[in-house]
């Protein structure tokens, strides 16, 4: 996807402000001193360089004169960091940090851009790096999806079930190091970190109705997954975890994260057809149609595909009408439970 110098500023800030809050939560100072003497996190400090060469030239001043002032006023409102930010969110009059140390889900939904897309282009991100990997050295595919499974059904794993999941799956040793950089060492005071043990994100989330999720950490962890794999990797993982569950037990064939995540499932249906489905978790739905509109579903055989959105984001009325209002594409774009009515009807 192609970003305008507004959107990477805006992916920049929001990675920023994501960092310094995963920061607070983990019980570490907002503001460290890296190996460049910097503070801040590289991303915020970016942002704010650019947006201060922003205001210099139109509005012949700066208009917040430091990156502290920058991350207060984050707390009011995006439209009160820079007026084109509007353009960018679902609701500009609404912060991009809540209750003081959450990023919002709109800020995180940015965020995860910057892993995606922008981190990407630097070959940085480890996904990218572990396509790379199996591609170079001939490893099968399915190493892939073994991967993938372990980090989204494991946000804080042991040293013994790393242990046991390597000895059970030899294929990922080529990749094991890849494999370490979706986690962190967590803090001794772990028990204490305000994270969800099914995704590590916050325990006040839109995903609260889930069962299972937003249930809090029971006992001291060896490892949390840093942030970017909490947003980009995990929880997009619940919903396609949870739409392979239900469909196989309708007796469909599903396969996730086909030909090295081409597609997220690809789904064969009794009457031969396959469908490829993309599903979509993210918190701002102005970022989900603007990406949408410039997306496409490879080619991995199918019939049909399918874009679809979790129950509990397409509930939210205001969400909706927000999507549909932006989104331009052509591909059909439905929720969970559209999507089970439709092969139910094709199962009749």
């Amino acid at each position: 996807m192609q970003f305008s110098d507004d959107e990477i500023l805006f992916i920049k800030l929001c990675k920023g402000i994501v960092q310094i809050c995963y920061r607070i939560n983990r019980g570490e100072p907002a503001y460290l001193v890296d190996d460049d003497s910097q503070p801040f996190p590289k991303t915020l400090y970016e942002a704010f360089q650019g947006l201060s060469l922003k205001w210099i030239l139109r509005d012949r001043e700066i208009r917040h004169p430091a990156i502290l002032c920058m991350v207060e006023v984050a707390r009011k409102s995006v439209e009160e960091v820079e007026p084109d930010f509007s353009e960018l969110v679902d609701f500009p009059e609404e912060p991009l940090i809540e209750n003081m140390t959450h990023p919002s889900e709109e800020c995180e939904a940015w965020a995860s851009r910057y892993a995606l897309n922008l981190e990407r282009e630097q070959n940085q991100s480890y996904i990218p790096r572990l396509m790379a990997e199996i591609e170079r050295l001939s490893l099968p595919n399915s190493t892939y999806t073994i991967f993938r499974r372990f980090i989204a059904e494991n946000p804080f794993p042991s040293d013994v079930i790393i242990a046991l999941f390597r000895s059970k799956n030899p294929v990922i040793e080529p990749v094991q190091d890849l494999l370490m950089q979706a986690y962190r060492d967590a803090p001794p005071q772990s028990e204490s970190m305000p994270l969800c043990k099914t995704c590590g994100g916050y325990l006040d989330c839109a995903a609260r109705d889930i069962e299972g999720c937003c249930e809090p950490l029971e006992g001291r962890v060896d490892r949390a997954p840093i942030e970017d794999t909490v947003i980009c990797l995990i929880r997009p993982s619940l919903i396609e975890l949870r739409l392979a569950q239900i469909l196989e037990k309708m007796g469909l064939q599903v396969e996730l994260w086909p030909e090295l995540d081409k597609a997220d499932l690809r789904v064969t249906l009794p009457t031969g057809d396959i469908w490829a489905l993309d599903a979509k978790d993210w918190g701002s739905a102005t970022m989900l149609a603007r990406e949408l509109n410039q997306d496409i579903i490879p080619d991995i055989g199918q019939s049909r595909s399918f874009f679809v959105v979790p129950d509990y984001r397409w509930q939210n009325l205001a969400y909706q009408a927000a999507f549909k209002s932006r989104y331009l594409g052509s591909l059909p774009v439905l929720s969970e439970t559209e999507l089970i009515n439709r092969v139910k009807e094709i199962l009749k």
